[in-house]
């Protein structure tokens, strides 16, 4: 992290970008053959011919079968995104949703692996949870961001209020950033789980296609109305 609580980045070098570029190569088919067969009918032979990698490269890389589905990289927090974050006076909570979800997904600037890979996290529970697990390591980053931005709005210090003490004020904002990055951590299993194909997708409000295509949402559709539905259950009394 910066003075600024920022996480910092760093430049890879040519040799980390051919790791690099290895490895989203394994992720794309161990996805992309996932989709295609299931997650038990997937094996690391089939990985590795679809990848042209040998099973020695293919074990240097990942420990496991599920470990090339989930993403070889830990979720964190890209500098640039979180500057960006902490700046931005759009909606904080889609802003924020959009930030977990690409955290999640282990983006690597691929938009059709986050959101094949979120698919699959919605098909499979046990995949899901595990890389939930794994997004529990970066909460604290994350609630550090969102604490950033709601302070910065409310003013430095946060404006007064009568009879409350400024410590109390601060601590509020504290909470308040925690509570909201842990409910968008619910936000995010929900986008997963409704981000699939099935007979009901075409139920969602604008959602294209027909209940016999089984056409899934897009990531737009699939957005909007988990946050709208957020916005409605943060309404009730």
């Amino acid at each position: 992290m910066t003075g600024h609580g920022v996480p910092e980045t760093t430049t890879p070098t040519t040799r980390e970008s051919k790791h690099q570029a290895t490895a989203l190569r394994v992720e794309r088919n161990a996805v992309r053959l996932v989709l295609r067969h299931g997650f038990d009918n997937v094996t690391v032979d089939m990985i590795c011919e679809a990848s042209e990698i040998s099973q020695r490269t293919f074990f240097n890389y990942f420990k496991t079968k599920d470990a090339a589905v989930i993403g070889a990289d830990v979720p964190h927090v890209d500098e640039a995104k979180a500057r960006e974050f902490i700046s931005s006076d759009s909606d904080l909570l889609a802003e924020l949703l959009t930030l977990m979800m690409t955290m999640a997904a282990n983006l690597n600037f691929d938009e059709k692996l986050m959101t094949d890979r979120i698919i699959v996290f919605g098909q499979n529970p046990d995949l899901m949870h595990k890389q939930m697990e794994r997004m529990t390591r970066v909460t604290a980053e994350v609630t550090e961001l969102v604490y950033l931005r709601i302070r910065r709005a409310a003013g430095q210090p946060p404006v007064e209020q009568a009879g409350v003490e400024p410590a109390v004020l601060e601590q509020d904002l504290r909470d308040q950033a925690e509570l909201l990055t842990n409910a968008i951590m619910g936000v995010l299993r929900f986008v997963a789980t409704r981000w699939i194909p099935t007979p009901d997708s075409a139920a969602m409000p604008g959602a294209s296609g027909s209940s016999e295509g089984q056409v899934a949402p897009s990531r737009e559709q699939v957005l909007e109305h988990a946050l709208s539905l957020l916005r409605r259950t943060l309404r009730t009394p």
